[in-house]
Protein backbone atom coordinates (compact mmCIF):
# COMPACT_ATOMS: atom_id res chain seq x y z
CA UNK A 1 0.00 0.00 0.00
CA UNK A 2 1.55 3.35 -0.80
CA UNK A 3 -0.11 6.23 1.08
CA UNK A 4 1.11 10.36 0.74
CA UNK A 5 0.62 12.90 3.49
CA UNK A 6 -0.31 16.14 1.98
CA UNK A 7 -0.37 19.65 4.59
CA UNK A 8 -2.51 22.46 3.50
CA UNK A 9 -4.04 24.80 5.82
CA UNK A 10 -3.47 22.07 8.53
CA UNK A 11 -5.95 19.28 6.59
CA UNK A 12 -5.07 15.80 6.99
CA UNK A 13 -4.80 14.22 3.55
CA UNK A 14 -4.36 10.57 2.82
CA UNK A 15 -3.86 9.24 -0.95
CA UNK A 16 -4.13 5.35 -0.91
CA UNK A 17 -3.35 2.89 -4.15
CA UNK A 18 -4.00 0.16 -3.19
CA UNK A 19 -5.69 -1.84 -5.42
CA UNK A 20 -5.35 -2.14 -9.03
CA UNK A 21 -8.66 -1.46 -10.85
CA UNK A 22 -12.44 -1.89 -9.55
CA UNK A 23 -12.06 -5.41 -10.26
CA UNK A 24 -9.39 -5.84 -7.97
CA UNK A 25 -11.44 -3.84 -4.80
CA UNK A 26 -14.56 -6.69 -5.88
CA UNK A 27 -12.29 -9.69 -5.39
CA UNK A 28 -10.59 -8.29 -2.26
CA UNK A 29 -14.35 -7.81 -0.67
CA UNK A 30 -15.46 -10.89 -1.51
CA UNK A 31 -12.16 -12.76 0.13
CA UNK A 32 -13.06 -9.75 3.18
CA UNK A 33 -16.17 -11.14 3.90
CA UNK A 34 -15.87 -14.92 3.17
CA UNK A 35 -17.98 -15.14 0.31
CA UNK A 36 -18.18 -17.86 -2.31
CA UNK A 37 -17.09 -17.05 -5.30
CA UNK A 38 -18.97 -19.01 -7.27
CA UNK A 39 -22.13 -18.12 -5.20
CA UNK A 40 -22.03 -14.38 -4.37
CA UNK A 41 -25.11 -12.24 -3.63
CA UNK A 42 -24.47 -9.37 -6.20
CA UNK A 43 -26.74 -7.58 -3.70
CA UNK A 44 -24.58 -8.21 -0.45
CA UNK A 45 -21.76 -7.50 -2.57
CA UNK A 46 -22.46 -3.97 -3.70
CA UNK A 47 -23.73 -2.77 -0.36
CA UNK A 48 -20.14 -3.87 0.53
CA UNK A 49 -18.30 -2.00 -2.29
CA UNK A 50 -20.58 1.44 -1.61
CA UNK A 51 -19.84 1.15 2.02
CA UNK A 52 -16.05 0.75 1.15
CA UNK A 53 -16.29 4.03 -1.29
CA UNK A 54 -18.31 6.06 1.34
CA UNK A 55 -15.27 5.57 4.23
CA UNK A 56 -12.75 6.80 1.38
CA UNK A 57 -14.51 9.55 0.44
CA UNK A 58 -15.24 10.82 4.64
CA UNK A 59 -11.09 9.90 4.98
CA UNK A 60 -10.70 12.60 2.14
CA UNK A 61 -9.50 9.82 -0.32
CA UNK A 62 -9.68 10.60 -3.53
CA UNK A 63 -10.79 7.90 -5.39
CA UNK A 64 -10.35 7.35 -8.93
CA UNK A 65 -13.26 7.53 -12.18
CA UNK A 66 -12.68 3.34 -12.58
CA UNK A 67 -13.90 2.81 -9.10
CA UNK A 68 -17.25 5.65 -9.44
CA UNK A 69 -18.74 3.94 -12.23
CA UNK A 70 -18.46 0.52 -11.25
CA UNK A 71 -20.64 1.91 -8.20
CA UNK A 72 -23.16 3.31 -10.71
CA UNK A 73 -22.85 -0.05 -12.95
CA UNK A 74 -23.49 -2.08 -9.59
CA UNK A 75 -26.21 0.07 -8.65
CA UNK A 76 -27.96 -0.26 -11.60
CA UNK A 77 -28.27 -3.86 -11.72
CA UNK A 78 -29.18 -4.22 -7.96
CA UNK A 79 -32.06 -1.69 -9.11
CA UNK A 80 -32.97 -3.87 -12.04
CA UNK A 81 -32.99 -6.91 -10.21
CA UNK A 82 -35.44 -4.73 -7.39
CA UNK A 83 -38.03 -3.14 -10.26
CA UNK A 84 -40.03 -5.00 -12.85
CA UNK A 85 -38.90 -5.02 -15.99
CA UNK A 86 -40.66 -3.08 -18.49
CA UNK A 87 -38.42 -2.34 -21.24
CA UNK A 88 -36.43 -5.20 -23.16
CA UNK A 89 -32.53 -5.75 -21.94
CA UNK A 90 -30.22 -3.98 -24.37
CA UNK A 91 -26.85 -5.64 -25.55
CA UNK A 92 -24.47 -3.56 -24.14
CA UNK A 93 -26.37 -3.86 -20.49
CA UNK A 94 -24.39 -5.35 -18.25
CA UNK A 95 -25.84 -8.10 -16.27
CA UNK A 96 -25.16 -9.84 -12.48
CA UNK A 97 -23.76 -13.10 -14.68
CA UNK A 98 -21.86 -10.55 -16.44
CA UNK A 99 -20.01 -8.82 -13.27
CA UNK A 100 -19.62 -12.45 -11.55
CA UNK A 101 -17.62 -14.02 -14.38
CA UNK A 102 -15.15 -11.20 -15.13
CA UNK A 103 -14.49 -11.43 -11.17
CA UNK A 104 -13.83 -14.88 -11.85
CA UNK A 105 -11.44 -13.85 -14.91
CA UNK A 106 -9.52 -11.69 -13.17
CA UNK A 107 -8.70 -13.46 -10.32
CA UNK A 108 -7.90 -16.27 -12.48
CA UNK A 109 -5.44 -14.18 -14.06
CA UNK A 110 -3.86 -12.25 -10.66
CA UNK A 111 -3.37 -15.86 -8.85
CA UNK A 112 -1.65 -16.74 -12.31
CA UNK A 113 0.20 -13.20 -11.93
CA UNK A 114 1.43 -13.54 -8.37
CA UNK A 115 2.54 -17.21 -9.96
CA UNK A 116 5.00 -15.85 -12.73
CA UNK A 117 6.07 -12.84 -10.24
CA UNK A 118 7.04 -15.68 -7.79
CA UNK A 119 9.47 -17.70 -10.69
CA UNK A 120 10.98 -14.55 -12.05
CA UNK A 121 12.04 -14.09 -8.60
CA UNK A 122 13.76 -17.63 -8.55
CA UNK A 123 14.32 -17.12 -12.20
CA UNK A 124 12.33 -19.32 -13.14
CA UNK A 125 13.97 -22.01 -11.39
CA UNK A 126 17.26 -21.47 -13.11
CA UNK A 127 21.02 -21.03 -11.65
CA UNK A 128 23.79 -19.06 -13.62
CA UNK A 129 26.96 -19.87 -12.87
CA UNK A 130 29.45 -16.83 -12.39
CA UNK A 131 32.18 -15.89 -15.15
CA UNK A 132 35.88 -17.60 -14.61
CA UNK A 133 38.68 -16.53 -15.33
CA UNK A 134 40.77 -19.43 -17.13
CA UNK A 135 44.84 -19.54 -16.62
CA UNK A 136 46.78 -21.88 -19.02
CA UNK A 137 50.63 -22.11 -18.25
CA UNK A 138 52.41 -21.90 -20.74
CA UNK A 139 55.06 -25.31 -21.36
CA UNK A 140 58.10 -24.88 -23.48
CA UNK A 141 59.66 -28.33 -24.80
CA UNK A 142 62.83 -28.89 -26.19
CA UNK A 143 62.58 -31.42 -28.51
CA UNK A 144 66.56 -31.80 -28.86
CA UNK A 145 66.59 -31.56 -32.66
CA UNK A 146 69.65 -29.64 -33.91
CA UNK A 147 69.88 -27.48 -36.98
CA UNK A 148 73.38 -27.26 -39.10
CA UNK A 149 74.36 -24.67 -41.23
CA UNK A 150 72.67 -25.97 -44.51
CA UNK A 151 68.94 -25.96 -42.54
CA UNK A 152 69.36 -22.31 -41.17
CA UNK A 153 70.24 -21.68 -45.39
CA UNK A 154 67.57 -23.28 -46.68
CA UNK A 155 64.64 -22.32 -43.94
CA UNK A 156 65.59 -18.37 -44.54
CA UNK A 157 65.62 -19.12 -48.27
CA UNK A 158 62.35 -20.32 -48.59
CA UNK A 159 61.03 -17.55 -46.10
CA UNK A 160 62.67 -15.25 -49.03
CA UNK A 161 60.99 -17.02 -52.37
CA UNK A 162 57.30 -16.32 -49.88
CA UNK A 163 58.21 -12.65 -49.72
CA UNK A 164 58.98 -12.45 -53.76
CA UNK A 165 55.34 -14.01 -54.40
CA UNK A 166 53.49 -12.26 -52.48
CA UNK A 167 55.59 -8.78 -54.17
CA UNK A 168 52.83 -7.59 -56.95
CA UNK A 169 54.84 -7.55 -60.57
CA UNK A 170 52.22 -4.66 -61.71
CA UNK A 171 53.18 -1.98 -58.60
CA UNK A 172 54.94 -0.12 -61.46
CA UNK A 173 51.86 -0.22 -63.91
CA UNK A 174 49.52 0.77 -60.66
CA UNK A 175 52.14 4.05 -60.42
CA UNK A 176 51.44 4.89 -63.68
CA UNK A 177 47.69 5.05 -63.55
CA UNK A 178 47.90 6.85 -60.59
CA UNK A 179 50.13 9.31 -62.14
CA UNK A 180 47.77 9.42 -65.17
CA UNK A 181 44.79 10.45 -63.53
CA UNK A 182 46.37 13.23 -61.96
CA UNK A 183 46.63 14.93 -65.57
CA UNK A 184 43.65 17.13 -66.05
CA UNK A 185 42.72 19.24 -69.33
CA UNK A 186 42.17 22.30 -66.88
CA UNK A 187 45.95 21.78 -66.21
CA UNK A 188 46.95 21.92 -69.27
CA UNK A 189 44.43 24.83 -70.05
CA UNK A 190 46.34 26.82 -67.12
CA UNK A 191 49.93 25.80 -68.41
CA UNK A 192 49.19 26.78 -72.24
CA UNK A 193 47.83 30.48 -70.61
CA UNK A 194 51.12 30.23 -68.25
CA UNK A 195 53.14 30.24 -71.51
CA UNK A 196 51.69 32.80 -73.31
CA UNK A 197 51.52 35.26 -70.71
CA UNK A 198 55.47 34.96 -71.26
CA UNK A 199 55.91 34.53 -74.71
CA UNK A 200 53.60 35.55 -77.99
CA UNK A 201 53.40 31.99 -79.73
CA UNK A 202 53.43 28.68 -79.08
CA UNK A 203 54.29 25.64 -80.82
CA UNK A 204 51.70 22.93 -79.79
CA UNK A 205 54.23 20.04 -81.05
CA UNK A 206 57.60 21.19 -79.37
CA UNK A 207 56.11 22.28 -75.84
CA UNK A 208 53.58 18.87 -76.07
CA UNK A 209 55.94 16.40 -77.70
CA UNK A 210 55.30 13.00 -77.75
CA UNK A 211 58.82 11.58 -76.70
CA UNK A 212 59.60 13.98 -73.48
CA UNK A 213 55.96 12.99 -72.16
CA UNK A 214 53.85 10.58 -71.92
CA UNK A 215 50.73 10.29 -74.62
CA UNK A 216 48.33 11.12 -71.94
CA UNK A 217 49.51 14.28 -71.15
CA UNK A 218 49.46 15.41 -74.98
CA UNK A 219 45.95 14.46 -75.54
CA UNK A 220 45.21 16.40 -72.23
CA UNK A 221 46.90 19.50 -73.67
CA UNK A 222 45.64 19.08 -76.96
CA UNK A 223 42.02 18.94 -75.35
CA UNK A 224 42.79 22.30 -73.31
CA UNK A 225 44.07 23.90 -76.39
CA UNK A 226 40.48 23.08 -77.99
CA UNK A 227 38.64 24.20 -75.15
CA UNK A 228 40.33 27.46 -75.20
CA UNK A 229 39.91 28.44 -78.85
CA UNK A 230 36.00 27.41 -77.72
CA UNK A 231 36.24 29.89 -75.36
CA UNK A 232 37.87 32.52 -77.87
CA UNK A 233 40.92 33.12 -75.25
CA UNK A 234 44.03 32.18 -78.16
CA UNK A 235 43.64 31.76 -82.15
CA UNK A 236 45.19 28.27 -83.15
CA UNK A 237 46.65 27.77 -86.88
CA UNK A 238 48.15 24.89 -88.88
CA UNK A 239 49.38 25.29 -92.31
CA UNK A 240 49.18 21.81 -93.69
CA UNK A 241 48.23 18.35 -92.16
CA UNK A 242 50.78 17.34 -89.48
CA UNK A 243 52.39 20.44 -89.29
CA UNK A 244 53.59 22.27 -86.29
CA UNK A 245 50.02 23.85 -84.71
CA UNK A 246 51.03 27.44 -83.61
CA UNK A 247 48.92 29.31 -80.70
CA UNK A 248 48.90 32.71 -80.28
CA UNK A 249 46.81 34.65 -77.18
CA UNK A 250 43.79 36.64 -78.21
CA UNK A 251 44.65 40.12 -77.76
CA UNK A 252 41.36 41.52 -77.53
CA UNK A 253 40.49 39.46 -75.05
CA UNK A 254 41.09 39.45 -71.74
CA UNK A 255 43.73 36.80 -70.56
CA UNK A 256 41.59 36.06 -67.26
CA UNK A 257 39.59 33.32 -68.00
CA UNK A 258 36.85 31.05 -66.09
CA UNK A 259 38.59 27.66 -65.39
CA UNK A 260 35.14 26.07 -64.22
CA UNK A 261 34.06 26.15 -67.77
CA UNK A 262 36.95 24.05 -68.90
CA UNK A 263 36.83 19.77 -68.15
CA UNK A 264 38.52 17.58 -66.99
Amino acid sequence: MKEKILNNNDDYNVVIDNFEGPLDLLLFLISKNKMNIFDISLSDLTDKYIEYLDELSDLNLDIASSFVVMAATLLDIKSRKLLPELEEKTEDELTEEDIISRIIEYKKYKEMSETINKMYQSNFGTFGKPMEKIKFTKIIQYTGETFNKDDVHNIYSEILNRNINKINTNAKEIEKLALYEKVTVKDKANQIINYLEKNDCLVFNKLFNVKEIDNIEVVAAFLGTLELSKLKQIYVKQEQLFSDIYITKNLNSKIEYDLSKIGE
